[in-house]
Order: structure tokens, then sequence, then C-alpha cells
């Protein structure tokens, strides 16, 4: 299968996407640039503004300023420095922490850690059934103690929008940290940081078509974060160590072209996603949305299916080995042992085998109309097939 067939066939963007001409040709100039940034020859200089120019195209795609952006590994590590530091930051003072039942593993991990060896109090909220969590139960669940919120601004798997500009409000009105985990919405939707309010964002750059291992952390007020790793003084004294520049290239590319096509990205996704709705509404087998599907309510490159009878992880099986398609399934793998069933979707009150039904489908700025079509059509068949085979939860 060449390069060009494997993107045709890829259907799980949220998962990652691929590299960009951009960001793959930054990389390649960075990997001849040797001087160590912090060093004082000229060779340093230049790969010192070199950082600083993709620092800069990052805050525009963010709507900020640079000094409010600071360079990670990814996603999860954003995620990580944002809750710990923001918390470990005040230690002696504990009190409460606010999340859902929706957030990203590193961010619902990191504030168990924090809860169990700091004594921490959790409230976890679950969404409604469109998979969005209510303004009204944050408002609610907030308590004279709560020192921090963590909300996604969209989910991975059903790609519904959180009310985080709401949130936000409540956060800055009560003086509580709130953390957004945007990575799934940076590169998808337009993000203006500044307006939105929070005090953290989190962000990665293989979301939006840059390298992997590589990310960021929109900081409002350094003052109310622990700096991640202490050293040589690097981003500000914030996160220490040599700077990944090739990475950091690639993420200033990305960050770019993004900023410049971000519109055009979006309607094309949203294109996509209404051409596979039309033709599953077409299509002679039975299909459930689930979650939110509206512009207003999901980011454009997301839809979250069940197929009553079958099997999603069968289901994702056949699609890659028969007709070179790649999607996600709604619920972890299981074996004879254990079946684990997706966090999310049982948060939403769906039942087990709908659940067991699900896969993810995700798409972006290299996917055609005409790919949505054979998709359509070989999901089609290939649940045809199963039914066929008997092969049901």
């Amino acid at each position: 299968m060449t390069q060009a067939q494997a993107i045709e066939g890829y259907f799980d963007y949220n998962a990652t996407t691929p590299v960009s001409e951009a960001a793959a040709q930054a990389m390649s100039a960075a990997l001849r640039l040797f001087a160590n940034p912090s060093g004082r020859t000229a060779p340093s200089t230049s790969n010192r503004e070199l950082i600083q120019n993709a620092k800069q195209r990052v805050a525009h795609l963010l709507g900020t300023e640079p000094a409010h952006v600071f360079f990670t590994s990814g996603g999860s590590e954003s995620n990580n420095w944002a809750i710990k530091g923001s918390l470990l930051n005040d230690l002696p003072r504990a009190g409460h922490i606010l999340t859902t039942a929706l957030e990203h593993p590193s961010v619902l991990e990191t504030i168990r850690y924090c809860a169990r060896q700091f004594g921490f109090e959790v409230t976890c909220l679950n969404p409604d059934a469109s998979g969005a969590v209510s303004v009204d139960a944050v408002a609610v669940a907030i308590r004279p103690d709560t020192r921090l919120i963590s909300m996604m601004y969209a989910n991975n798997e059903t790609g519904v929008i959180q009310p985080v500009e709401q949130v936000a409000k409540l956060a800055r009105k009560r003086g509580i940290a709130f953390h957004v985990d945007a990575v799934q919405a940076v590169g998808k939707r337009a993000l203006d940081v500044e307006l939105l309010g929070a005090d953290f964002v989190s962000f990665s750059a293989h979301k939006f078509y840059g390298p992997k291992g590589i990310g960021g952390l929109y900081v409002r007020n350094v003052e109310r974060l622990s700096p991640l790793i202490h050293g040589g003084g690097q981003e500000m004294a914030m996160r220490s160590g040599t700077e990944n520049l090739v990475a950091i290239a690639g993420l200033g590319a990305a960050a770019d072209e993004c900023y410049r096509e971000l519109a055009a990205w979006d309607q094309h996704s949203l294109a996509c996603k209404q051409r596979l709705i039309e033709r599953l509404n077409d299509a002679d087998i039975q299909t459930c949305i689930n979650g939110a599907s509206a512009y207003e309510a999901a980011i454009s490159n997301t839809l979250n299916l069940s197929i009553p009878g079958i099997r999603g992880e069968a289901l994702a099986v056949l699609m890659e080995r028969k007709e070179g398609m790649v999607v996600s399934i709604g619920s972890a793998c299981s074996n004879n042992k254990t079946k684990q069933l997706s966090p999310v979707l049982l948060a939403m009150g769906l039942d087990e085998e709908r659940i067991q039904s699900a896969i993810r489908i995700s798409f972006g700025r290299f996917t055609r109309l005409e790919d949505i079509d054979r998709f359509a059509a070989s999901l089609e068949r290939r649940v045809k097939q199963l039914q066929a085979m008997g092969f049901s939860g």
C-alpha cells in the first residue's frame, strides 16, 4: 500500500494526523542546526530565533502572546503540568478538584494521583445523553474549597464540545484555576485563549499535522504554576532542558499553516461529515450516532457510530484488513477475562451492547469526498458480511 492509499483509507485523525509537507520540510531543515540554543555563539543565537519564531506562530494560532506559550512533549505532559503545577503550587491548602468523566486519562489519572498522594477531594461530573456536561451541574458542584476545574474542550471519542466558555466565567468569578484540555480542538476550531479566559490550555502538534512528541501549554499567569523541570532555565525557567529544535520547527510550521487554513479545513471536514451522514442514511444498514453531531455542538471531523448487533472491534479489523480503511473502536479491546467499555460512552448512559458496537470515524484535510463515499460503501458491505456470519455481540 502506498502512502497516498494509506491516507485515502485513513479515518482515525483524532488519534493522530499525517505530518504536513510544510512541517516535514521545516523539520528536515532543522536537522542540520546543531548548535545549542542556550549557547552564546552566532549559530546558537540563530537557533534561539527559530524557537521564538515558532512560539510566535503558535501564539498567533491561539490568540495570545509568545510569553504565555510553553513547549512540552505533547498533550499528556501539558495536562500533567497544568494540574500538578497548579495544585502543588500551594500544597498545604489541599481542597477540592472538579472534573468530568469525559477527560483523557492524562487528566483523570493525574487528578487521581493528586487525590491519593496529597488528600484532594474530587468530583467527577457525568455528561447528559448528548455527551456534554451542563454548566448548571458545574455550578452546583463548585465548593468553597474548589482549587481547580479541569474540562476538555472537545471529546476525543464523540467530538462533542463542552461549555468551556461558560465554565471559565464561573471559575474566574470565584477565583478558581481553570484548565482546558484543548488537544482535540486546536487545529479544528478557531480558539482564542485570551477570550476563553482559562488559566491553562493544553495542545499537541500531532493533532494538527505537526510532529509527534511536541506540544504546549498556554499559561495565563506563571505565578499560578510551579515549574515542571528545574535546571538550566529554559522556557523562562518553567521547563528546563535543551529544546527539541527539530520538533519545535515542525510545530511552528504546522501552527502557521493551521492559522492560515483553519477555516477552510473546518468547512471541508463539515462537508465530509454531512456527506457521511447522508450516505449512511441511504445505506441498507442501521446506524446510531452517539452524542451530538450538529456544527455548534461538536467538532466537524468526528462521528461516533453504533451499528446494532455488530461488534465494533470486529468491524474495525475487517475494515482495515479487507478495505484498507482505518477507524477506531468505541470500546477498548477486550479479552476472555476482562471486558472494558468506553468510560465516555458509559458516562453518557449508553447500554453495553451499544457501546460494544461503537466505532469512531474521524477525518481531516487530506480526506476527499470520494473517500467518504468509498468508506460508506465499504462499511455497508462489511456490516452485511458480519451480519451474514452472525457475528454479533
